[in-house]
């Protein structure tokens, strides 16, 4: 994550070079997300068969050759297309990683867990950016990338060589989880044993549930993620390395909150939590609209990085408490398929908002389509008194 917090916030900085449009940076994102259903399914499949271990290495290795091709980029099709191809290798990535984090944990834990495992990511991101934006500035906006590039090659060794298979057979572990069901399943659950879902899980509509609202929080999320950059560089008039610092202090944020509010989510809960965090992503959103200066966007970033230390690592504990390790990867894969379909048509909208509306226009429809996730996490999705 370091060597992406050197690149994802100055990409839509770097396509800008090349004429990119508004609805151009949302397809930036779209090829993205795009290819990553393709691989995500494939990965969940494939770490449920041959284990974790492999496709994350493959995939780091894919992500160290384009990432370096970014710098050699000519025009905006060439970003769009080595953009889908970062998602070929995302898809196979992060969906099996958070899988492996699941494996090794506890399902009591698993809210500190997936905390503490989010706050190292988020600890990448605090020191990508700025150092991104150092880099960009000093020499060009290119050389970010061929970073990115070694250290992604670099993580590549790291899991090769010092990371443990995570995956145990499947006799270790049907026996006594396959028989885990609890006793209070719900009718309607009972009535979808025997379909697709049914068999993946003993609770099938809080699966479906989930999904639906990861699909929700990913197409609000997204359809600022293509301009938040561009609306603070063109909009408020903040310099490139500006721009990585913003997001280098959000990161800071989000990495000193996760850990205590995934294990305030132990606690009280992970549905509370994510609902909290969503509400207050929300109001970041739409607290951007009113930034006119550098400061009251670093406060605002603050903000959103207090919500997505909130919500994400609660309904990634949420979703892998419902499906038993034997098919948590083929399962992972699903939630972050239908999160994929969310980034591809939310970046999309919020890209063409930005160009035949007003820049305030995704921030504002982002801050809506926020808090119809939260209404609807209150009311659709309850969390298991027993999981896996």
């Amino acid at each position: 994550m370091l060597g992406f917090g050197l690149v994802m916030p100055l990409l839509p900085l770097y396509a800008r070079n090349f004429g990119a449009t508004g609805i151009q940076l949302g397809f930036l994102t779209a090829s993205f997300a795009f290819t990553r259903i393709v691989t995500t399914f494939v990965g969940g499949w494939s770490a449920d068969k041959a284990g974790r271990k492999k496709p994350v290495v493959t995939g780091l290795l894919t992500y160290s050759v384009v990432m370096t091709l970014y710098g050699f980029s000519q025009d905006i099709n060439q970003l769009i297309l080595l953009r889908g191809l970062q998602g070929l290798a995302s898809g196979v990535v992060w969906p099996v990683i958070s899988t492996m984090v699941a494996d090794i944990t506890m399902p009591e834990d698993r809210g500190k867990a997936m905390g503490l495992y989010s706050s190292m990511q988020f600890f990448g991101m605090v020191v990508g950016p700025g150092l991104g934006g150092i880099l960009a500035d000093i020499f060009t906006e290119a050389v970010p990338f061929f970073f990115c590039g070694i250290l992604a090659f670099l993580s590549m060794i790291l899991v090769a060589f010092l990371v443990r298979e995570t995956f145990r057979n499947k006799a270790s572990v049907n026996g006594p989880q396959k028989n885990s069901v609890d006793a209070e399943k719900t009718r309607a659950n009972m009535s979808l044993k025997g379909s697709f879902l049914g068999d993946m899980t003993n609770y099938p509509q809080v699966f479906l549930g989930l999904c639906i609202i990861g699909f929700i929080v990913s197409f609000s999320t997204s359809m600022i993620q293509p301009v938040l950059s561009v609306f603070a560089e063109e909009n408020v008039g903040v310099s490139t390395s500006g721009v990585g610092v913003l997001f280098s202090v959000m990161g800071a944020v989000t990495l000193v909150a996760s850990l205590p509010i995934g294990t305030f989510a132990d606690r009280i809960g992970r549905k509370v939590t994510f609902i909290l965090g969503t509400i207050v992503t929300a109001a970041s959103a739409f607290l951007f609209t009113f930034c006119g200066g550098f400061w009251p966007l670093m406060a605002v970033m603050m903000l959103r990085g207090i919500g997505r230390a909130s919500s994400n690592p609660s309904i990634n504990a949420m979703f892998s408490r419902l499906v038993p390790t034997s098919r948590r990867g083929k399962g992972m894969g699903i939630f972050i398929g239908f999160r994929n379909v969310g980034l591809i048509f939310g970046s999309s909208i919020g890209g063409f908002l930005w160009d035949v509306s007003s820049f305030q226009s995704p921030f504002i429809v982002c801050a809506v389509v926020s808090l119809t996730g939260a209404v609807i996490a209150f009311l659709v999705v309850s969390e298991p008194k027993k999981g896996f």
